[in-house]
Parts: C-alpha cells; structure tokens; sequence
C-alpha cells in the first residue's frame, strides 16, 4: 500500500484479500447508518437553501453536535431525498437479500453511499488504523475514514469527479466486477466541463481515460485526490473505500507552538542563530548540547522544530528524504556521525549530497549540531 501511494498515480493491487468480508461490512452498514439516521438528509436541504439565502435560520442546537453524514441513495441521476426506507435492516440477512428487496422497491439501478463505517464498532475503527498506519506515518497525522459503496448500478451514480480535499483512497472490492477510469486532474480545461459531475450519464467524456483497471472481489485500486475518477459496475456490487484526506487534526499553529516548545531543551532563552561556513561531505558531526529536532506533517507542508524554532521544508517532493534524514540523526543521539554517510543512506534524485549538506549547515547554525 505504501508503494503506490508514494508513487501517486492510480494502481492496483491484485488479491490482496481477503482484507474485509461482504457480511461484516454489510453489518457495519446497519450498524452505523439505521433508518433513523437517514432521516438527517434534510439537513442538506436546509443547508442548501440557508446557501441560497432562502432559509437564513438554523434550526440546529447549538449545544449539541451535529449529526454526522447520512447514508445517501441515489436513483435515476439524483438523490433521494429520504434514503430512510431503503437502506440496509435487520430483516435483511445478506447483502444480496437487501440488493433484491431495494432494487424492487425503487423500480430499478441504485447506488447507496455508506460513510463513517468506522463508527460502527471498536473492530471496524482498528482494522481502518492497522491498515493506514505506514501510509499515515508517511504523512503524519490526517483525519481518515470509510465510505462504502453498494448497490445494483451501472456508472458511478454522481458521474466522473474530482475529490482535492483527499490526500489519496484504497478501495477494496468486496462483491461483483467494477471498471475503474481515471483522468489527471490537473489537465482538465473548460471544454471538459460538459461531462464532468454528468450524473445522467448523458455525456460522454470528451478524451480518453488514461487509465482504466479491471477489478475483481479481492483487489485493492489507490488514486490520489487529484485523479478525476469513476467506476463502471457490472451487477451487483460493494466497495469499501478507505480514504485519507489532507486536513490535520491538528491546527497549524498549535503544530508550530508544540514543535517548538519540545525542541528548546529545558532552556529559557534560545541559542544564536550563527553563520558558519558550509558544511562538506568530508565533515564530520554531533549533537551539541540538550537540544532535540522534531518535525510533523500538518496538511501538505512538513513543519520541522530545531532548538526552539521551526521552519517548513522548501520542496514537497523531497519530504521522504528530509523524514528520513532527520531520522537518522535522532537515532544517532550525540554520537558523531560522518555527513558521507547520511548523503548515502538519504540522497537521491530529489536530494542530492550537496543538498543534505546545505541543511547541516543550516541546522548548525541553529545549534543543534557542530
């Protein structure tokens, strides 16, 4: 998993599975999303109109948290608007049961959208963590989360999109055959808009995909939120999407202050900032006194602590090299380290030696080492 994530363009693992089962997740799906939780789809309509300024009060109590993000049905292009009859019950035993029943309730195709089946139980939320952990130690802390989705439809329900706010997704195929098409977003134009969010399927995508990878139960596909996608779905199926978005938990000021405060060494008063002259690969160096380093990732950015300041790490591309680099040095402690051997276990082609070179200099000069 953390291969193709660091490789950022859309993948497939093949039969990686059994990684979930389509009777648990069909029970997490009743679990965390009952009829009655449905009902709180009206909530997006006041939204929507309050957006309108035609609904300009909230009836929300402030008081009380709201509700999370209800399951949604879609049929015939659209939402429906209570998705509270439809979804998964008791009476239903098996995914297959509920697939049977809704089809024929809503005269026909369908596709239900399950978020936050994390919520479900202590065994949904630690499978979520177990698998995300190398890929959230990669880009420190994110929110993270289900959304499954299930049903008997053709063509993802809300057309071909993007999502930015997600920093990538795993999805696991659970039950049917799916097509997934990929497009990167980022070479979209205006001409494209036409097919873009087509839920009617009407319009047909004015280029090629540059991807498209056939999925069968057991397989498990990643693409980055900047990939325009969407599935094709032979059948019945089920998905469950695992996705890691780019918002901290953390604010970023509250990153900089705790980076900050834990890099200072018990001292009240900082060392100077000094200007020494460049560091070589021939150098050889040490901790200097009870200074520490420490770095956190806060949304896109790697925010790096040192000796009671912090700065952001200049170029996005070279953040696993910079991790691993000051990895090094932490396990290291005092003991002298040869900068030789730092620039051959972390430089490559993203950072070289003379760059591994440069932020030594730099973090000498902050007082961490000499």
């Amino acid at each position: 998993m953390l291969t193709v994530f660091d490789e950022g363009v859309p993948a497939v693992l093949r039969a990686v599975g059994p990684l979930f089962e389509t009777a648990s997740v069909f029970e997490w799906i009743k679990q965390a999303h009952p009829p009655a939780r449905a009902n709180v789809a009206h909530d997006k309509i006041v939204a929507l109109k309050r957006s309108w300024g035609m609904s300009p009060d909230d009836p929300h109590d402030p008081d009380t948290p709201r509700p999370g993000r209800p399951a949604e049905i879609y049929r015939g292009g659209g939402m429906v608007l209570d998705a509270s009859p439809f979804v998964p019950m008791h009476r239903h035993a098996t995914f297959e049961d509920w697939v049977a029943d809704a089809r024929t309730r809503l005269g026909g195709e369908f596709c239900m959208q399950a978020p936050e089946l994390e919520c479900a139980s202590w065994d949904a939320l630690g499978r979520l963590q177990v698998l995300l952990a190398p890929v959230l130690g990669r880009t420190g802390p994110r929110t993270y989360r289900y959304n499954a989705f299930a049903g008997d439809y053709r063509r993802t329900p809300f057309g071909f999109h993007l999502d930015p706010h997600q920093e990538g997704v795993f999805q696991y195929v659970l039950e049917g055959r799916r097509r997934g098409l990929f497009w990167e977003g980022l070479t979209l134009s205006d001409q494209d808009a036409a097919w873009v969010e087509d839920t009617n399927g009407l319009v047909s995508p004015e280029r090629e995909p540059e991807v498209v990878i056939e999925l069968e139960p057991g397989d498990l596909v990643f693409w980055p939120g900047t990939h325009l996608h969407g599935f094709e779905a032979d059948g019945p199926s089920m998905a469950l999407s695992m996705v890691v978005d780019r918002v901290s938990p953390r604010r970023r000021e509250d990153v900089v202050a705790g980076l900050e405060s834990s890099t200072m060494g018990g001292k009240t008063a900082l060392p100077p900032v000094a200007s020494r002259a460049p560091l070589t690969v021939d150098d050889v160096v040490a901790r200097s006194g009870p200074f520490s380093l420490a770095y956190e990732r806060c949304d896109d950015a790697l925010i790096v602590g040192v000796c009671g300041r912090t700065f952001e790490w200049p170029d996005p591309a070279s953040i696993p090299v910079a991790m691993r680099l000051f990895y090094m040095l932490a396990r290291r402690g005092t003991a002298q380290l040869p900068i030789r051997e730092l620039a051959d276990e972390c430089a490559d082609q993203s950072f070289s030696a003379e760059d591994i070179c440069e932020v030594m200099t730099l973090l000498a000069n902050l007082g961490y080492m000499h």
